[in-house]
């Protein structure tokens, strides 16, 4: 157990320290995987693997150039126009301290640090601000990666099967892997664009700032689970606060909470399903764990990484017992990876 307790914190200490080169990784695969089944579409309708491949990589590409010319020209603007929000922070914190000064405490020194400051609130975001500028400059490195990957990717389910031809379990196991990757990042995808449309759609109703930006933001932390959409909700609420007062910020947070509640909890439910089983628990720590590993972008792949880690301990007798805890269904998991196995060793045992 000490063997293997000590193993364990040193490949996570490697795994952290090569995280800028893992994280992108990550990314690419998960993108690669999800775009499996349109490959196969335009391979269905005689287009040469390779063509259709490319094609995968012009599509990402192009999203890529979209998403860092939109992400980068707004966090240039907004990077210009933060210190003429400083006015406005003072007067906010000025009407904030005369109304607290009717409560039965000593409030008039709740600005007074300097870390409070208008001037410092401003500092901190362009800080920010200047950081996701040069994280956005980095995904050139993803799209090489993405592009190597789709390449790769025509060929590999032949090599898999090959490097596995005396381990049908495993195929087994990696398709179901593939699909459940895949289902999580299309229904995700989809469900956080229209969240983040309408989230948009609010925001410019409301005239607040960058609302563009907002709702790339809305759609980002989509991805993160539980928590992620506390996050996304905060810019555009403290900025609805600085520019228009406490009302329309109320209106930011009412209008957010209504329509993520609506889009994760009536409506995505009906498609996911129970193909992820993970449970809720696992879900927090594995946003947690991976975000503590891995940064921002292993906090964006808690879910993907997690699935992997499930069906790594599926395929070893040792490790089952961890997938048993990890999963939502309990004893049914395990029950389902049995009758997954069983069929192929006997399909195995019959003659030719």
């Amino acid at each position: 157990m000490l063997l293997t307790a000590a193993s364990g914190v040193a490949v996570l200490a490697g795994m952290r320290a090569a995280a800028p080169i893992l994280g992108p990784v990550v990314v690419a695969l998960i993108i690669t995987i999800a775009w499996g089944p349109g490959s196969a579409w335009l391979r269905r309708k005689g287009w040469h693997p390779s063509v259709a491949a490319l094609t995968g990589i012009l599509l990402g590409v192009i999203g890529m150039a979209l998403f860092i010319a939109l992400v980068w020209s707004s966090l240039i603007q907004l990077q210009a126009n933060l210190p003429n929000y400083q006015p406005r922070l003072e007067a906010l914190q000025q009407t904030i301290t005369v109304q607290l000064s009717a409560l039965p405490f000593d409030s008039s020194r709740l600005f007074s640090g300097d870390m409070l400051r208008p001037s410092a609130l401003v500092g901190y975001a362009v800080r920010f601000v200047r950081q996701v500028t040069s994280a956005v400059g980095n995904l050139f490195f993803l799209v090489l990666l993405m592009a190597f990957m789709m390449l790769e990717a025509v060929r590999y389910p032949q090599k898999l099967r090959d490097a596995l031809a005396s381990s049908s379990t495993g195929v087994e196991q990696f398709n179901r892997f593939s699909v459940s990757i895949r289902e999580y990042v299309v229904i995700n995808s989809i469900f956080g664009l229209i969240a983040a449309a309408i989230n948009t759609t609010l925001l410019l109703a409301l005239g607040v700032d960058y609302a563009i930006l907002w709702g790339v933001l809305s759609f980002l932390l989509s991805f993160v689970p539980n928590i992620g959409f506390a996050i996304a909700l905060v810019p555009p609420a403290l900025l609805a606060l600085v520019q228009f007062g406490f009302v329309r910020a109320g209106i930011v947070i009412a209008g957010y909470t209504v329509i993520n509640f609506v889009v994760d909890n009536v409506f995505k439910p009906r498609f996911v399903g129970e193909s992820l089983d993970l449970s809720a628990l696992v879900v927090v720590l594995s946003l947690l764990f991976w975000g503590w590993l891995l940064g921002p972008i292993g906090a964006l792949t808690a879910i993907p990484l997690s699935i992997a880690a499930k069906f790594l301990f599926e395929g070893f007798e040792e490790s089952r017992w961890l997938a048993h805890l990890m999963s939502d269904q309990g004893v049914m998991a395990a029950q389902l990876v049995a009758s997954h196995a069983e069929p192929i060793a006997a399909s195995e045992s019959k003659p030719d």
